[in-house]
């Protein structure tokens, strides 16, 4: 079956449940190209990865207590072609009520994903889009808790990611882009992620990325970035102090000269400098924290002397709410010419942000976009 190329039509292939039709999308799949399935498919999808084994306990409210027999689904293996591969509910509008940017899943038929099982409780979890085209999963109270990689849901909504496991009763999906999804049908690893573009510091490859935002445009490179990132704009002009010359591992304390002013200077080649904020995989505190400082043991590492070892970090405390701490460092944090405490200041689009003698752009993805892209590209997108 070829599936038209007109982007509305693709409703006609939607089942009752909000279902897609596997065979029709995995034929388009084998005689298109990547650029082709994107363009037609254009939004994320929920792909079935399998059925968990356990056991079904009581009937408690609107749905029947699930117990899992994986003691830590955290850890479980994900597949490349998995069993329920054939449920693919795209993120589309079953129904053309409620909110167009929100996308309900629960057993009643009202929702726009229907899963017809014991498990699932009537209305069991939703998921938003936002303006800039992110997503972020959003819990209900069910009568078996929600799961996102493993772990239950606790805040009111947290974002999305390419390959992230959902668990809703004992199905567990797969958050995956259209580019993600055209690679599990050609059967081949997803292709890109930002992780694959940072070196050991936690800076990403200035050159590749101009290079993807040229070819893709913004909504590619958008959903390649997903987090903000400090970029660097300038450098403060003045004396390094070292406070104890005994020691080499000390941070020298920055004495900036105030005959040049107060002001950076602007060099070229430290706008090469970009490190994107990405949550680090492994992290399980209540909210993802990116660490900084000049000690290889954090996230962004920058091996400079007016450096501390652990400087400051930057929390994501909610969705879109990025939050700067000091650590106490020997030469402080700024946002915007303000000192920052260790209780900390949010930070927002085009801050400007000094870490030692050096100053970085605070930038979400699409106005890094705007910065790496000739101004001729732009317009033609």
């Amino acid at each position: 079956m070829i599936m038209p190329q007109d982007p509305p039509a693709i409703q006609q292939f939607l089942k009752n449940s909000g279902r897609l039709d596997f065979k029709a999308l995995e034929s388009f799949a084998e005689n298109h190209d990547e650029e082709a399935f994107v363009r037609f498919l254009k939004t994320p999808v929920l792909m079935g990865n399998e059925v968990l084994e356990g056991e079904l306990s009581h009937r408690r409210g609107d749905a029947t207590v699930f117990i899992s027999d994986h003691a830590n689904i955290s850890r479980r293996q994900v597949l490349m072609r998995p069993p329920l591969m054939h449920l693919v509910y795209p993120l589309i509008k079953r129904l053309p009520t409620g909110n167009p940017d929100f996308f309900s899943i629960g057993r009643n038929e009202e929702n726009d994903f229907v899963l017809p099982d014991y498990t699932i409780s009537n209305i069991q979890a939703g998921i938003r889009r936002t303006g800039a085209n992110r997503y972020l999963l959003r819990s209900a109270p069910a009568t078996n808790p929600t799961f996102l990689n493993g772990r239950t849901v606790e805040k009111s909504e947290v974002f999305l990611h390419d390959e992230d496991r959902i668990t809703l009763g004992r199905y567990e999906f797969l958050f995956l882009s259209p580019s993600a999804l055209y690679c599990r049908f050609k059967g081949v690893e997803l292709k890109l992620r930002i992780q694959q573009f940072l070196d050991s510091l936690g800076k990403a490859d200035h050159d590749f990325l101009q290079d993807y935002a040229i070819r893709h445009g913004q909504e590619m490179f958008e959903q390649l970035m997903m987090s903000p990132s400090l970029v660097g704009s300038g450098l403060f002009r003045g004396y390094s102090l070292d406070r104890d010359t005994r020691d080499g591992n000390t941070t020298l304390a920055f004495l900036p000269d105030i005959t040049f002013g107060m002001e950076p200077k602007h060099f070229k080649m430290l706008e090469r400098a970009i490190y994107p904020l990405v949550e680090p995989e492994t992290a399980w505190e209540d909210y993802p924290i990116i660490r900084i400082g000049r000690s290889e043991t954090n996230d962004v590492i920058m091996q400079e002397g007016s450096i501390s070892n652990n400087h400051a970090t930057i929390g994501l405390l909610g969705p879109g709410h990025y939050h700067m701490s000091d650590l106490g460092s020997t030469n402080g944090s700024f946002v915007n010419d303000r000192p920052v405490s260790s209780r900390g200041q949010d930070l927002h689009d085009g801050d400007r942000v000094k870490l030692g003698r050096f100053e970085f752009t605070f930038l979400y993805p699409g106005s890094l976009y705007m910065r790496m892209t000739p101004e001729n590209v732009r317009r033609r997108r």
